[in-house]
C-alpha cells in the first residue's frame, strides 16, 4: 500500500499583483510547492521568511489555515516579496518587482536544530530562486538532507557542477532547448550525482533520466487560463507521488518515475486553469500598495 509522503519547501513566498483585475495571489516557487503538496495529501511544511506587513500576515495565514506547518519560518522587519503582473493570452508578464524583500535580506544559515527538523521529511524542495547559496546546499547535503532542486530555465554550467552532487531529484525548464540538448543536460546532471533529473518542455513531452533510461510523458492538453505556478505544481506532484509509491522491491525506479511523470502532468493541467499560482486570491488596489507592504 502507498505511504503518506512528507515534503518541506524551503525558499520564497511572494504575492503576484495582477493589475488587470485588481487581485493579488500568494505564490513563490517553494510556497507553491508546499501548498500543492498539501492538496495532494502530503504532510507539508514551508520554511521561509515572512515580513511584518499585511502581506506577510496573509501569506502565512494562507498556509496555516490549510494545515501547512510554518513553525520554522522566520519573521523579520521589512517588505514581503511582490511582483506586478499583466496577463497576455494566458502567459504572465512581470512588469515590476522588489529585489530587497525579507527573503533577500535575511537568508537562512541553517542551524543544527533546523537541519534536524528538515531531515524528518522525505524531501526538501528548493530552487534557483530560494536564496540558498552553493555552500549552504553543500552543508545540507553533507548533513544528510534529501534535496530536490528546480534549476529553472536560466541555469548555468556552474549550477549543475555545484548543485547536482547535492540533490536527489533535479528539475529543469527546457522549452527553449532541443530534445538533444535536454537529454545532454539530464545526463550531465545525473553523472554529477543527482539520482533523477527531469525536464519540462512547455507543450512538448517532459523527459526524465535516472542514469539508465530516458522516460517521456506527454503533456495533458487543456486551454490554460494562467500558467503562473505550472512548473511548481508539476514538481510538487512528481515529488508527492515519487515518495508515496509502494516501497516493495517490485516497484523499480523506472516505474516510479513513469508513474510520477504521468501524475505530475495530470496535476499541472488542473492548475493552469486557475487564476494565480494556486487559485487563491485577494482584492487589492495596485495604486495603494503602501497600505499592505512595507515599501
Amino acid at each position: 500500500m502507498k505511504r503518506k509522503p512528507s515534503v518541506i519547501a524551503i525558499g520564497i513566498c511572494v504575492v503576484d499583483i495582477y493589475r488587470h483585475h485588481n487581485r493579488m495571489y500568494p505564490g513563490g516557487n517553494e510556497f507553491n510547492v508546499s501548498y500543492n503538496a498539501m492538496l495532494q495529501g502530503a504532510t507539508s511544511a514551508f520554511m521561509g521568511v515572512f515580513a511584518d506587513d499585511k502581506v506577510g500576515d496573509i501569506l502565512e495565514q494562507t498556509l496555516v489555515e490549510n494545515g501547512i506547518d510554518t513553525s520554522r519560518c522566520h519573521h523579520e522587519h521589512g517588505s514581503s516579496g511582490w511582483a506586478l503582473v499583466d496577463l497576455v493570452e494566458g502567459d504572465r508578464v512581470f512588469v515590476d518587482w522588489n529585489t530587497k524583500g525579507v527573503t533577500d535580506l535575511y537568508p537562512f544559515s541553517f542551524t543544527d536544530s533546523e537541519i534536524a527538523y528538515i531531515k524528518t521529511f522525505d524531501i526538501a524542495s528548493t530552487s534557483k530562486n530560494s536564496r540558498i547559496s552553493y555552500e549552504k546546499f553543500e552543508k545540507l547535503a553533507k548533513a544528510g538532507v534529501k534535496l530536490s532542486y528546480d534549476f529553472n530555465d536560466n541555469f548555468t554550467d556552474e549550477d549543475i557542477e555545484r548543485i547536482a552532487p547535492c540533490v536527489k531529484i533535479g528539475f529543469f525548464s527546457g522549452s527553449h532547448l532541443t530534445e538533444k540538448e535536454c537529454r545532454k543536460i539530464l545526463k550531465k546532471t545525473v553523472d554529477k550525482g543527482c539520482e533523477v533529473a527531469v525536464v519540462t518542455r512547455g507543450g512538448e513531452a517532459s523527459i526524465a533520466f535516472d542514469g539508465e533510461d530516458y522516460t517521456y510523458q506527454e503533456v495533458m492538453k487543456v486551454k490554460a487560463t494562467d500558467t503562473m505556478g505550472a512548473g511548481d505544481s508539476f514538481i510538487s506532484a512528481f515529488l508527492t507521488n515519487y515518495f508515496s509509491v509502494e516501497t516493495d522491491e517490485s516497484n523499480h525506479t523506472e516505474s516510479k518515475i513513469k508513474q510520477s511523470l504521468k501524475y505530475a502532468s495530470e496535476y499541472a493541467a488542473t492548475v493552469v486553469v486557475k487564476d494565480g499560482s494556486l487559485g487563491v486570491g485577494y482584492d487589492v488596489d495596485p495604486n495603494c500598495l503602501s497600505d499592505i507592504l512595507n515599501l
